[in-house]
């Protein structure tokens, strides 16, 4: 209630407050994913009732929210953001959650990100000069998770506009490994994405790519390879 009196009091929070009560308030439409693939995700762990996720570039608590369906069965998890109003955000809808801001990417310490709007899907550790920069700290995942006690991840998305492989190049599959991953590849050739150094480094550590919607890329632990047909007869 503290937080919520803190947001309230805040006329610019205030603001993103109203906007989620009112999303709240809507009938959820069937998919919240750009592309429909939290659709794909919420099939594949329709039968797993608690779990957890962690969202690197979480963005929004709804719009846009691969793991809100989740949050809504139970789960929990760790958000991580750029943008302190995202992490606000976070922190008011999901208090039972871990949200930090920080960039995450293959070092720890700091640096900077350069804003391209309060809340907006394209902040960026991408170098522009027309935006403002701003420093934050830097974690590896592998460091986040430590500091974080999470040992075990069963859904894991990778959004940083183009540090994506960056991010999942410091997770040690062999210590975690998520059921699902869900990363994004700004290219729509499938054949140069069987040639990316993300497709190598999952393909080399026991996963598949499942399915492909728009520049999201979803890689399913080989183990589970037998749920795919089972998914696609929904």
């Amino acid at each position: 209630m503290l937080f919520k009196n803190k947001i309230i009091n805040n006329n610019f929070l205030y603001y993103f407050y109203k906007k989620i009560k009112i999303f709240k308030s809507k009938k959820t439409k069937e998919h919240l994913g750009e592309f429909g693939e939290d659709i794909f995700i919420s099939r594949f762990f329709k039968n797993k009732l608690k779990g957890n996720y962690v969202d690197i570039g979480c963005y929004h608590p709804i719009k846009g929210s691969l793991t809100y369906k989740l949050f809504k069965k139970g789960w929990t998890g760790l958000n991580i953001d750029l943008s302190k109003v995202s992490i606000d955000l976070f922190k008011l809808s999901r208090p039972n959650d871990i949200n930090i801001q920080a960039a995450i990417t293959d070092f720890d310490g700091e640096t900077f990100y350069y804003e391209n709007g309060f809340i907006n899907q394209q902040n960026s550790l991408n170098e522009n000069s027309n935006l403002k920069k701003i420093p934050i700290k830097a974690f590896k995942l592998s460091t986040i998770l430590k500091e974080n006690n999470l040992k075990k991840i069963d859904f894991l998305n990778i959004d940083v506009e183009g540090f994506d492989f960056k991010v999942l190049s410091t997770l040690n599959l062999i210590e975690i490994k998520p059921s699902l991953i869900c990363i994004e590849e700004n290219n729509y050739n499938t054949q140069k994405i069987l040639e990316t150094s993300t497709h190598k480094h999952l393909t080399n550590n026991g996963y598949f790519l499942a399915s492909k919607f728009g520049v999201s890329l979803i890689y399913i632990d080989q183990s589970y390879e037998n749920k795919i047909n089972e998914i696609m007869s929904l």
